[in-house]
């Protein structure tokens, strides 16, 4: 047995033990066989949860469930662009529109978008699963680690969006919302 390290579990003194959040198991002994069967009872845990480990998803935001901050001369929001979902602000200038029409407008902005978003990145959880899964496979036959740490593909992402909502030039916004505009 290898003294690498595997994806959620750790080496005890004389044992193996399964921690995926709140949730371990221990097994004792720290043979081939024991790994093995850890390694399997892992991969179960995570076949049947929807539960990923750090990177490997993207985390589904709550349509009704966001901040607006007020800052005097205008109003705004955290956001991520849908092309590399890089952060950026939807703001709303107080000057253009009053506060009793503004505030609405950039809620129904933001919800169009988190629905949008939420069905790209369901999408690429159940690809990054699917790859996730592979990895974790693939270390039940080997006995050797090869989950990498994963970081957000950017490459997948901007294909699921293209494929989901065509090109970037059809919408006049980065966060591609066409019906609740502001």
């Amino acid at each position: 047995m290898q003294p690498d390290k595997f994806t959620n579990i750790y080496r005890l003194p004389g044992s193996l033990q399964i921690r995926i959040g709140r949730w371990q198991q221990t097994f004792r002994g720290t043979s081939d066989i024991v790994l093995h069967r850890a390694l399997e009872v892992r991969n179960d845990f995570f076949h049947k949860r929807a539960f990923f480990p750090k990177g490997w998803n993207i985390p589904l935001v709550d349509e009704n469930d966001f901040s607006i901050t007020h800052h005097g001369k205008y109003i705004q929001t955290a956001m991520r662009t849908m092309v590399d979902r890089k952060v950026a602000y939807k703001r709303i200038y107080l000057s253009r529109l009053p506060m009793e029409e503004a505030e609405p407008a950039l809620r129904r902005f933001k919800q169009e978008w988190a629905r949008k978003h939420n069905r790209i990145a369901k999408k690429y959880n159940q690809i990054k699963k699917k790859q996730f899964l592979q990895y974790a496979r693939e270390e039940v036959e080997t006995l050797y680690p090869s989950v990498p740490k994963e970081h957000f593909d950017k490459a997948l992402w901007n294909r699921l969006v293209q494929s989901e909502f065509g090109p970037e030039k059809r919408y006049s916004n980065p966060y591609f919302v066409k019906k609740a505009l502001v």
